[in-house]
């Protein structure tokens, strides 16, 4: 119930097309087992009349929507079968009185890679919608397959960023198909220190949390330089579409998100909600092999650790406003992010289309 309830805040808060307009439609895409599109929505306030869908393999310009199905407000859902190559399908949705936003699947099955998900969708404080397929998200890539590196290559994916620290990217390399460059921007997260905490054993959940807590501020403060370095990757359309991936995709990958999304305007509780799917996406019972072996308060440390909490995002961010005044002066001074690399970022992440 929990996570149905989690999922319909997302659609709510996330998905809403924000327009003028006193009828809004909120929408999203799911994509099933069978690797069929699922649209579901909800029309505010509530009524009843026709509903049009529109579907395109290209967001690249509205002209290059068709309608593919009428159905009644009242539905909630359709289902359509993969017109294109079945990775991503894109949806227009439009009453007698207002239209949606673009809307996709934001999850992308993949065989052996974690939360993988497009950062895309979202709307921002002024209405602008970040635009779909730029720039994804995930875990560690050395134990993909040839399907999972086939459908990032369906995806156009051309950069990755990976974040993972030298050992661990030591540890544990790949190799990505011909015309995807890796970048490395290596970020600790100060594994040997949890690990020896955790053999330790007198590792708690509290004393997991603090642990999580100090390891992103260490992050801002630690990795200023990466971070600058992806937003000059970012600033440079060639690289696009972009994958940001590390060993989970939750931690310096959510890190990483919030400024982006936050440079866009996307507001701050979107963006939490946003970095919560972490939980959803991954399975820690994968993780950690044999965990029902240990004691029972190791295992919440561990679940501490392995999962995402607005306690570790929040308290990163209000070290950042109480230490330099606000998350701007953060990207701005620190990060060195001008108004020209802003320009440029919402130039190529958000769409220039009127829904209306």
């Amino acid at each position: 119930m929990q996570k149905i309830r989690h999922i319909f805040i997302i659609i709510t808060l996330v998905l809403l097309h924000a327009c003028a307009s006193t009828v809004q439609i909120t929408s999203v895409v799911e994509k099933n087992k069978d690797g069929n599109f699922l649209v579901k929505w909800e029309v505010s306030p509530d009524q009843e009349g026709k509903i049009d869908i529109y579907s395109s393999t290209s967001d690249s310009s509205l002209s290059h929507f068709v309608p593919v199905k009428s159905s009644r407000i009242e539905d909630q859902f359709a289902l359509f079968s993969p017109s294109g190559l079945g990775v991503r399908e894109y949806f227009l949705l439009k009453t007698a009185s207002t239209t949606s936003g673009i809307v996709a699947n934001r999850l992308i099955d993949m065989d052996n890679i974690k939360n993988f998900r497009d950062i895309g969708g979202y709307f921002n404080v002024n209405g602008e919608q970040v635009r779909w397929g730029k720039i994804y998200r995930s875990g560690d890539l050395s134990s993909a397959n040839l399907f999972d590196l086939e459908k990032m290559k369906k995806l156009g994916i051309k950069t990755v960023i990976d974040f993972r620290s030298k050992e661990n990217a030591a540890m544990h390399p790949y190799s990505l198909s011909s015309g995807i460059r890796k970048i490395s921007l290596p970020m600790s997260m100060g594994e040997d220190t949890l690990n020896r905490k955790i053999e330790d054993g007198s590792f708690t959940r509290s004393d997991a949390i603090r642990y999580m807590q100090d390891m992103y501020v260490g992050i801002v403060e630690n990795y200023k330089k990466e971070f600058s370095e992806m937003f000059n990757i970012l600033c440079d359309e060639n690289n696009y579409p972009v994958l940001l991936s590390e060993a989970l995709g939750k931690d310096r990958v959510g890190l990483a998100s919030y400024f982006i999304l936050y440079i866009l305007g996307v507001p701050h509780y979107v963006i939490e909600e946003d970095y919560l799917l972490s939980n959803q996406t991954i399975d820690i019972t994968k993780v950690v092999e044999n965990a029902g072996g240990l004691p029972e308060y190791i295992q919440e440390a561990l679940t501490a650790v392995l999962t995402v909490d607005r306690a570790y995002l929040n308290y990163a961010i209000d070290y950042i406003r109480q230490k330099y005044g606000s998350v701007d002066n953060y990207l701005e001074k620190e990060l060195r992010i001008t108004s020209g690399k802003k320009n440029l970022l919402r130039k190529y992440l958000l769409y220039n289309y009127n829904f209306q």
